[in-house]
C-alpha cells in the first residue's frame, strides 16, 4: 500500500499533466528543408507571426527587460544584436522605442535564411539604424562583446536542449552587458488558445501547423532556467509575461 506521500506526489504529477502538456520535439515546417514550402507561404507564415506577436506582446516583453537593462547604465546610446530575426519586427520595434524617446542605437538583424532576410530588408528600408545579414546563430561572426545587448525571440524551442544551451554560451560570448532570449511558455490553455487563432485568422497551412506545434515544443520555467543554468555562462533570471511568454534575461560577468 502506497505511503500517503507517495499518493500526493501521484496527484500533483495529474494535476500538472492537466495543465502543463507533455513536451514535444516533432520539426515544425519551416524547420524543413526551404524546398518543402513556397516563398510565398514563408512570407505568409512570418507576416501571420508579426501580427500574433504583436498583438500577444512579445515586442513590450523584449522592450520591458531591455529598457530596465540600459536603465543600469548611463549611456545614452546602445548596440542590439538580433538572432533570428525573420521579418525583423523586433528590430522595427526597438527602433521606433529608441526614436520615440531619443535613445542612439545601433541594430544588427540577422537569421540563416536568406529568403527571411531578403523580405527582412524591405521592410527595414525606413530604419537606417537597422543592418540585415545572413549568419548562424550558433556560430556568430563577430567579436567577443561586440554589442551591448543579443536578442532572441520565440526561436529557441525550436532545438535540442543541448543546442540551446549552445547558444546561450553564443550569446554570452557575443554580448557586452546581457541577452534577452523570449520563448513560449508550455500550456494546454496556450496551445488551445493558438490552436484557435490560427484557425480563425489564417488559412496559411505552415501557420496552422507550426502554430500550435510551437507551443508543444516550448519551455517551463523551470525547464528554461534549467538550460540557462547548464550553460553556466551569466547571472540571470526567467520571469513570465502576459500571454504565455517566458523571458530569460541574463547578465554578463
Amino acid at each position: 500500500m502506497p505511503a500517503r506521500g507517495d499518493r500526493a506526489d501521484g496527484a500533483d504529477k495529474g494535476t500538472q499533466m492537466l495543465l502543463i502538456p507533455e513536451r514535444k520535439s516533432l520539426p515544425e515546417l519551416l524547420d524543413l528543408p526551404a524546398d518543402s514550402y513556397t516563398r510565398d507561404e514563408l512570407e505568409g507564415s512570418q507576416t501571420d507571426l508579426t501580427r500574433v506577436n504583436h498583438y500577444l506582446g512579445n515586442g513590450r516583453a523584449v522592450l520591458k527587460h531591455l529598457a530596465a537593462m540600459h536603465a543600469e547604465t548611463a549611456d545614452k546610446g546602445f548596440t542590439v544584436l538580433d538572432v533570428a530575426t525573420g521579418m525583423a519586427d523586433i528590430p522595427i520595434t526597438i527602433a521606433k522605442w529608441a526614436g520615440q524617446a531619443g535613445i542612439r542605437v545601433g541594430i544588427t538583424a540577422v537569421d540563416l535564411d536568406p529568403i527571411s532576410i531578403g523580405i527582412a530588408r524591405k521592410r527595414c528600408e525606413s530604419y537606417p539604424e537597422i543592418t540585415l545579414a545572413v549568419a548562424d546563430g550558433f556560430a556568430l561572426p563577430f567579436a567577443d562583446r561586440r554589442f551591448d545587448y543579443v536578442l532572441c525571440s520565440k526561436t529557441a524551442h525550436h532545438f535540442p536542449d543541448e543546442k540551446v544551451s549552445r547558444m546561450i554560451r553564443e550569446f554570452s560570448r557575443v554580448a557586452r552587458r546581457g541577452y534577452v532570449i523570449v520563448d513560449l511558455r508550455r500550456s494546454w490553455v496556450a496551445y488551445f488558445l493558438i490552436y484557435l487563432l490560427t484557425r480563425l485568422f489564417s488559412r496559411n497551412r505552415l501557420t496552422r501547423s507550426d502554430g500550435p506545434l510551437s507551443v508543444l515544443k516550448s519551455y517551463t520555467l523551470g525547464e528554461l532556467a534549467a538550460l540557462a543554468s547548464r550553460s553556466g555562462t551569466s547571472i540571470f533570471t526567467v520571469s513570465r509575461e502576459p500571454f504565455w511568454l517566458l523571458v530569460l534575461a541574463g547578465r554578463v560577468t
